[in-house]
C-alpha cells in the first residue's frame, strides 16, 4: 500500500509535465490531418484536384443506336469521347461537326488520347456561357452516320471557380482551434493535481 500511495504522488507530480506532452501530440496529430495535400509545381493541391475535377468539369452525353457520345467542357476547349453503342468500342477517325445555337465546330481527332477536340473559342465561349444549352452531333464515319443530340447545362459562371477557391481556403485556414481549448483544459486540470498532491506529500 505504501509504495501505491508513492508511485501514485509520483505520477501526479509529473502529471503536468505529461499533460502538456500529452496535449501537444494531440495537437500535432490534428494538426497534421488537417493539413493540405502534397502541392504540384505551381502550387496546387493534387489530392485535392483529384477529387474535385469531376465537378469542376461540366459535361454533357447522348446516344443512339449507333454511337456514343460524351463531352467534357473546358473554359478553352471541348473535349469528346466517341464509342460504339452497342460493343463499347472507342472509335477512332470520325467526322463530328457540333452546333450549339447558331454557332458550328468541328472536332479534331487526338490518336495520342484516343479522343476528339474542340478548340474553337467562340464555340467554346458559348458553351461557357451559364444556363441550358443543346448541343447538336453530327457523327460520320466510313461505315455509318448519326445525328445525336444532348442538352447541357453550365453552372452560374463564378460556381467552378467559387467551389474551387472555397475548397482551397478550408484546406489552409481551417485550424482545429477546438483541439487548443481542450488541450488548455486538460493541462489545467493537470497543473491543479500535480501541486495538490504535491502539498499532500509535503
Amino acid at each position: 500500500m505504501v509504495y501505491r500511495y508513492f508511485a501514485s504522488l509520483v505520477f501526479f507530480a509529473r502529471a503536468p509535465l505529461l499533460t502538456l506532452l500529452a496535449s501537444l501530440l494531440l495537437m500535432l496529430s490534428l494538426s497534421v490531418q488537417s493539413s493540405p495535400g502534397a502541392h504540384g509545381p505551381n502550387g496546387e493541391h493534387l489530392d485535392m484536384e483529384k477529387s474535385n475535377q469531376p465537378t469542376l468539369r461540366p459535361k454533357f452525353e447522348t446516344f443512339t443506336e449507333s454511337f456514343e457520345l460524351s463531352g467534357e467542357v473546358f473554359s478553352n476547349e471541348l473535349i469528346i469521347y466517341l464509342h460504339d453503342f452497342k460493343t463499347n468500342t472507342p472509335i477512332q477517325f470520325a467526322s463530328i461537326d457540333l452546333d450549339v445555337g447558331a454557332l458550328a465546330a468541328s472536332a479534331t481527332y487526338d490518336e495520342a488520347e484516343n479522343r476528339y477536340i474542340v478548340n474553337d473559342d467562340k464555340f467554346i465561349n458559348a458553351l461557357n456561357v451559364s444556363g441550358e444549352h443543346e448541343v447538336i452531333a453530327t457523327v460520320l464515319t466510313e461505315d455509318s452516320g448519326d445525328l445525336l443530340v444532348a442538352n447541357f447545362v453550365m453552372p452560374e459562371a463564378n460556381t467552378q471557380s467559387g467551389y474551387a477557391e472555397h475548397s482551397h481556403d478550408e484546406a489552409h485556414h481551417h485550424f482545429p482551434w477546438w483541439a487548443l481549448g481542450l488541450s488548455i483544459v486538460v493541462f489545467a486540470i493537470g497543473f491543479f493535481l500535480g501541486h495538490k498532491n504535491k502539498g499532500v506529500k509535503s
